[in-house]
């Protein structure tokens, strides 16, 4: 099994023995910062350069004062680039759950490690589909918060407008106790949950035996359930928008640093490093009012109080070991099923729920900003 990276501690790191997540072990991304460790973000090179932190990020101290036991460091996709899971540096973590079939990126690492019995819940990242796609393809619970919901201080940053934390267990009553540690609780919705639809155009867009496997689970616990488009874009469009804002803002924070040190980056993400390096602003300008209009129509599409079901993924979990092409046309499918969340700043949760021939998929529950607890609150009446 393969989900740790060589700097991983070689001894348990705890600060408080009793607390909420006492008793509990976890593993956490290697993309923030832990006292007296360096971080590598998928990338040695970035590794080798990285100075030694002098505390651990904030939301990871909130978790060890909680009595929680800090067991290891994971791989992660280099630069957090990618939504497939492997990492040409430190390999492609064993997901246990679909056999020969990669984990789901970029937080590949912290599913799979749950795909085993060592941990209790795990910690990720989540920018462009990061948790809810590893989730869905390792059959765990995995949630991308309210943007902004967690501090990310301590946190490497990929596209900060993007950018959240997350989480996966296997566990329901583990997963909702992470939730009461991490989330911002001022920021908490006031609107009370209404009810469950399902977003049609979303649904779709998934293969079809995914449809008919989520279309005979819905009818049958919800047979009066309404359905709903989210959006008149085509979903592509909302993807490749959220491609131009992601990129222009890698360009800012992560190209800048490849430039002056010149790292060995793998071929499938350096072709994503160059894609980016050519966004321009008058991209990022058309993107950006693509965006603002999108949660104008979003939030009357899906207004406070309702929550959007849908597959979290298109499908299941990929074979290991494709070509960049390959892959590049699993990662567009996958982003229009998760781009929407992102660009309205809502929070999702995957649940797990099918598996089809080669391994699980999971069930999406999409709410409005600052829901996350309520979103946490239902995931038991699925």
């Amino acid at each position: 099994m393969n989900f740790l990276m060589p700097h991983s501690p070689k001894r348990d790191i705890k600060i408080n023995k009793t607390g909420l997540l006492s008793n509990l072990n976890f593993v956490v991304k290697d993309m923030c910062k832990i006292k007296n460790r360096k971080t590598s973000c998928g990338n040695p090179d970035f590794y080798q350069k990285c100075k030694v932190a002098s505390d651990f990020a904030p939301f990871l101290k909130d978790i060890l004062e909680a009595g929680a036991t800090l067991k290891g460091i994971t791989i992660c996709d280099e630069f957090f680039y990618s939504l497939i899971g492997e990492n040409a540096h430190y390999g492609t973590p064993t997901n246990l759950n679909a056999p020969g079939c990669v984990p789901g990126g970029s937080s590949s690492g912290s599913a799979a490690a749950l795909t085993t019995n060592l941990y209790d819940f795990s910690i990720g990242s989540d920018t462009g589909g990061s948790v809810r796609v590893p989730a869905s393809f390792c059959g765990l619970f995995g949630i991308r918060p309210t943007h902004d919901r967690i501090n990310t201080e301590g946190v490497y940053p990929m596209a900060p407008s993007f950018d959240t934390l997350g989480w996966f267990s296997k566990n329901i009553d583990i997963f909702k106790k992470i939730g009461s540690i991490l989330l911002n609780l001022n920021e908490k919705t006031e609107f009370s949950f209404k009810e469950f639809v399902i977003a049609e155009d979303i649904l779709e867009l998934a293969k079809p035996d995914i449809v008919n496997l989520f279309n005979n689970y819905i009818n049958n616990k919800f047979p009066k359930i309404k359905r709903f488009r989210l959006s008149v874009h085509d979903k592509e469009i909302i993807a490749d928008n959220f491609r131009i804002l992601q990129g222009g803002e890698i360009k800012i924070n992560i190209i800048p640093w490849i430039l002056e040190n010149k790292p060995k980056i793998s071929p499938e993400i350096n072709a994503r490093i160059e894609m980016a390096k050519k966004i321009t602003n008058d991209q990022v300008d058309e993107a950006l009012n693509f965006r603002t209009k999108l949660i104008e129509e979003i939030d009357k599409s899906l207004p406070k109080g309702i929550i959007a079901l849908f597959p979290t993924t298109p499908f299941s979990s990929p074979k290991s070991g494709q070509s960049d092409e390959q892959l590049g046309s699993y990662r567009k499918k996958l982003m229009e099923f998760t781009s929407i969340a992102g660009m309205t700043a809502r929070p999702q949760i995957s649940m797990p729920k099918f598996k089809d021939n080669t391994g699980p998929i999971g069930i999406s529950l999409l709410g409005w900003q600052y829901s996350d607890e309520i979103l946490l609150e239902n995931i038991t009446n699925l």
